[in-house]
Parts: C-alpha cells; structure tokens; sequence
C-alpha cells in the first residue's frame, strides 16, 4: 500500500468520525435576505451559483469527485445548512449550521449517446435544481462524460455560501487538487483557510466601532432626501412570459474595448468607472430621471485574511448620480470617480442594515433604493474564469491542471433586478451581459437597450467633451411612465380582493395574537393592529409563520401570505375556513422577486422605532 492509499484511508476514516460533528454560528447581513428569498420561494434559481465547462484531453471523474471532496473539507461553508429562519430563538436572525463533514453532491453521468441539446438540457436543469438549505449539501457536482477523456462539467452552489470571487477560489484550488488526484500525491496548497464565521464575527464588531459609525453617517448622508424608484418605458410584453429573467451577451468591439481603456488612462480613472458612467446615463435617459440610483456588487474583502476564504462576502452599496447638472462625458465621468471612491472607502456596512435604518417607503414588489445594477468582473484569482464565465463565442479555451477547459454557455435567467449590466473583462476583451426581469423588458426591448448603450458608449468615447443630453442612442425611447403608486392602506378591517372574506373565527384570532405576543413581546394587541407598525419585521415574521403554520392542513399557510395578511384579522381569516381561496393571486409581484417584501418589513419596523424614539420619555431600541 502506498503513502497515497494510506492517506485516503485516513482522510475516509477521519471525515466519517467528524460526520457527527456540529458547530452553530449567527448570520452575516449578507445570508439573512438570501434565506427569506428562499423560504419565499424554495423552487428558484435565482440565486443558484454555476460554473460550467467541457474539459477535454483526459479528464478523470475518480480523480475530480476526490478533488471536489477535498475542497469541501478545506472550507467550512461548503459543509454548512441553515435552520429554519424564525424557527430559532437568536432573535429571530436564524443561524448556520457547520458540520464537521458533509458529503457533496457528485454525480457522474454517460453521455456518450446524447445529443447536444439533450445534454445542454440535463446541464440547465441540474444547475436549476433547488438546493435544499436545511439539510444540504449546498455544492452540487454534475459529470457528464462524452468520449473518452472528455466531459462536460457543472459546479453549482447557493449563493448563500458563494460569491464571484469564491467561485475563483474554488475553480483555482480545484486545479491544484485534481493534479494532486491524478498524480497521487499531496496537493501544494495552504494547509488551513479563515473560516467565514470569523467575517460574521469582524463583520459585526465593525458595525459597532467607530469605522462602522463613519460609514453609516456617510450613507444616510449620501442618500437623503427622496430615493424615487425607476420609472422605465412601458414595452409590450407577453404576458405567458414575464415569471423570469432574460440575458442577453454581446461583446463589446476590440475598439470599443481599447477605447474604453484609453479613456481610463487618459482620466485617471478605472474602466470600470468609465463602463459605468455610460450605464447611468441609459438608466437616466430611459427613465427620464435626473437623480440617477444604481447598485454595484463590492467584494466586501476588506481584510486580507479572507481572500481565500470561500463565502457570500459581497455586499450592494447605491452609486448615486445627478444627471441635472451634468455637462460633458468627461466631467459627469469625474464626479463619477469620486463617488466611487468615497462608497468603497464606506462599503463595509451592509445594504440590509442601510435599507432597514433608510425605511425608504416601498412601491409593489419592486427592490428597495435601486432597481439596476451595474459589475465589472475582472476576476484577480483565477483570471481563466472571466471567458469561461461568459462563453461569449469569443472566448477562447485555457488550460486546466494538464486538459484543455473550453467555455460551455449557460444561460442565466435569473430577475433578482430590473435590469442589470455586468462586463467582464477577459483578457484584453470586455464582453456584456445584460439580465433583465422579463415583466419590465421585453427580449427586444432588452436587446434594444444593449444596443443603445454601445451606442451611448462608442459616442462618449470618440468625442468626451460632448454634452451628456447629447450622446445619441441608436432607438431613441419615450422616458418611462410612472408606475402607479404605492397602495394606501386599506381601512380599518377591509377585505382585498383574493382575500378570505366573512368573520375571522374567534380561536384563530386568538392564536395569531398569542403569537404575536409571544414574538413581539408586547400586551394589548388589538385585531385591526398592523404586525409591522407593532414593531415586526421580516426575520420575526418568519417566528409567527413557524408558530401557525399547519403543514398537514388541505392549504397549509406559506411565507408568502404572511406578507399579504399583516393584521390579525385578516390572518386570522386565512387560517379559517375560508382557507381553501388563500390560492387566489393578490395584485403583488411574484415570489422570485420578494427582496421588497422583505425591505418593507424592516421599513415599517424603523418608522415605528423613529417615532416611539421622538416620543417624550421613549427610550431607544436595537436594531433589527
């Protein structure tokens, strides 16, 4: 027996003894939203995480499934499961579970008899499966093996356990393991990484110092006053297709991209900045507004220990531009730089936290501060992964421990935003992804604003001094329409339309105010009360649910209706016997897109907070 077979036995015997193994851990700000999201809605995709390649020149199943067992001792978040969030009792903020081993998800499939399509179609779906967030495993591994040394791979995680920069991380150290697999031997990495519970711990210690202060003083500054939401141009839409998202890839010229990083160099600027002035003027030009609110994803790495560290770091901070004054390219590009650096010098304080302390007033389902965002993926770990990533018909195949990776396109459809733009940059090339929420945008309406702002872009880059009103697009659109606005509240007892109607039967009136007491704390509830003017917000919220809800009922209560039933009554009626048309569709948004629902909790939960604050005597309370 070999060094090598004796070291996998031991690694066998070991990883089977720390099976039973488990150690709890609160929530990041980043997880908490990402698990409401899935109790809303456990069957989406949205916020699955998927890197997908075909490998040829040999590739070796045995040797990836060790590899990929490796990798999942070496980081704790991926051998980590969540409880049912309001099922804990840690104030309401749920808890990560991690284990001392979880086995992934590997399956090795033959596909030497399929056709393309039917193997891009087992890909899509493998990588749309729902992850089961309690029980895990969160890292699913898909083979499918074609001729002899050659395989399609899928790597899918929940992003609740992943970001972009860890899927470097994981693609890097992937590489490393596989060789040592296939080479027999022990792989050259760092034998330990931070695990990510230690960024909860710093997280939440910055939040309470005096850097975390500086930042949240500089937020609330930066987003005073009004923070309207987009208005975009109505466009026809197929009302069969508007329950996902849409993409559209379409690289950028190898003169557009030169002249992207010309200007860059010329300005003192990154192109980054240059990239997303010209997003925020399409977002300003399509909505008619001039007080311009974009979202971008920062790495929220801060600390150099975690670079390796493979977990959901990143953390949305709002890019606010003032279009009224603008004047050429080259200036807006200026004010554009140094807003930019002032939110990366505040980008540790969570977007969460901001919203539920902001209380921004809330319009349908729609996203709270922004509702476009803009990337750049530029990937510093694995730098391969840009054009594997986009598999644009550009990018080119690159070597992987030994094989030949070439790039296998997944489409994303994903609506977490209305529109969102990433460009990667891959190489000396920058390639376009532009993600869409289908009951916003059409598929041309979508394609049309790809197009339009190439055309802002191409413009802005031959002639910078030139007025920002007058960059041309190649379709001129009508600037949106308001939408209508946010419903009043309804009065006191009403019954919505969709809405159980009759008398609430006095038992279950008297169970949603015993939960309520229980969770909120508080005496002298009252059946016409508002659950989030009491001082409720999402995380609680999900307490109530696990107090009421009765799986085995013909129509058990979901998440969902909890937000659609917020008084007593009202809930008290759909736990009735009017039950049975809880079903009925309420004029709110769908459930992928419920990140609004959420914010609204924590909205109305700060507004009471402030007012009982500015209430003689009235002492403050913690946060949410």
């Amino acid at each position: 027996m070999t060094d090598y077979d004796v070291r996998k036995k031991l690694e066998a015997a070991l990883r089977s003894r720390a099976g039973t193994a488990r150690t709890g851990h609160p929530l990041s700000y980043a997880q908490r939203p990402l698990l409401m999201l899935h109790r809303m809605n456990p069957d989406s995709a949205s916020y699955n995480v998927a890197f997908t390649a075909r490998f040829t020149d040999g590739f070796d199943p045995t040797a990836f499934r060790g590899a990929t067992q490796s990798l999942v001792g070496r980081h704790a978040a991926l051998r980590t499961t969540f409880g049912r969030v309001g099922a804990d009792r840690d104030d309401g903020a749920g808890r990560q579970t991690v284990h001392g081993w979880l086995e992934p998800d590997f399956a090795e499939l033959d596909a030497r008899d399929w056709t393309e399509q039917q193997l891009y179609d087992a890909v899509r779906g493998a990588h749309r499966e729902p992850f089961d967030l309690t029980a895990g495993p969160l890292i699913r591994v898909r083979v499918y093996t074609g001729a002899t040394g050659e395989a399609v791979v899928l790597l899918a995680l929940h992003h609740v356990v992943c970001d972009f920069w860890s899927l470097g991380v994981i693609v890097s150290e992937l590489e490393q393991l596989y060789l040592a697999e296939a080479e027999r031997r022990p792989a050259r990495l760092p034998a330990h990484n931070v695990p990510y519970s230690d960024f909860v711990s710093y997280q939440r210690d910055l939040i309470a110092g005096e850097k975390g202060g500086r930042a949240r003083a500089y937020w609330h500054d930066q987003l005073s006053g009004p923070l309207e939401p987009a208005a975009w141009p109505r466009f026809e839409l197929d009302p069969a297709d508007a329950e996902e998202g849409g993409s559209i890839v379409f690289p950028l010229s190898a003169e557009l991209a030169r002249g992207v990083f010309a200007l860059a160099q010329e300005e003192g600027v990154t192109p980054y900045a240059v990239l997303l002035t010209a997003f925020q003027v399409l977002v300003g030009r399509y909505t008619g507004q001039r007080d311009v609110l974009v979202g971008t994803p920062v790495a929220g790495r801060t600390d150099p220990a975690l670079a390796e560290c493979v977990g959901n770091f990143v953390n949305p901070v709002v890019l606010r531009a003032d279009l009224r004054s603008a004047g050429s390219f080259r200036e807006q590009l200026g004010r554009t730089r140094r807003t930019v650096v002032e939110a990366l010098e505040h980008q540790d304080y969570p977007f969460e936290l901001l919203v539920s302390e902001l209380a921004p007033r809330r319009v349908d389902d729609r996203n709270p501060v922004f509702q476009a965002m803009f990337s750049y993926q530029k990937p510093s770990r694995y730098p391969a992964l840009a054009g594997l990533y986009v598999a644009d018909e550009g990018a080119s195949p690159v070597p992987w421990a030994g094989l030949t990776a070439t790039p296998f396109r997944l489409d994303q459809q994903d609506d977490q935003l209305e529109l969102v733009l990433e460009v990667v940059h891959d190489g000396d090339r920058l390639v376009g992804l532009l993600k869409y929420r289908k009951s916003v945008f059409s598929p041309l309406a979508a394609r049309q604003a790809a197009d339009n702002y190439v055309a802002l872009l191409t413009a802005a880059l031959a002639d910078p001094g030139r007025g920002v009103a007058e960059l041309p697009m190649a379709t001129e659109v009508e600037p949106g329409i308001d939408r209508p606005a946010a419903p009043t509240r309804e009065a006191v007892g009403a019954v919505r339309r969709g809405e159980p109607g009759g008398p609430a039967p006095i038992v279950h009136e008297r169970r949603v105010t015993a939960a309520w007491q229980q969770v909120l704390g508080r005496e002298g509830i009252g059946p016409d009360d508002n659950f989030f003017d009491l001082g409720g917000n999402s995380m609680l919220l999900m307490q109530v649910h696990a107090l009421l809800a009765d799986e085995s009922a013909e129509t058990p209560l979901t998440v969902n209706e909890m937000f659609r039933y917020p008084t007593v009554t009202s809930l008290a009626r759909r736990l009735g016997p009017a039950a049975a048309t809880a079903g009925a569709s309420p004029a709110r948004g769908r459930a992928t897109s419920r990140r609004a629902q959420l914010a609204d909790g924590t909205a109305r939960s700060a507004r009471l907070r402030a007012r009982e604050r500015n209430r003689p005597g009235a002492q403050g309370g913690d946060d949410v």
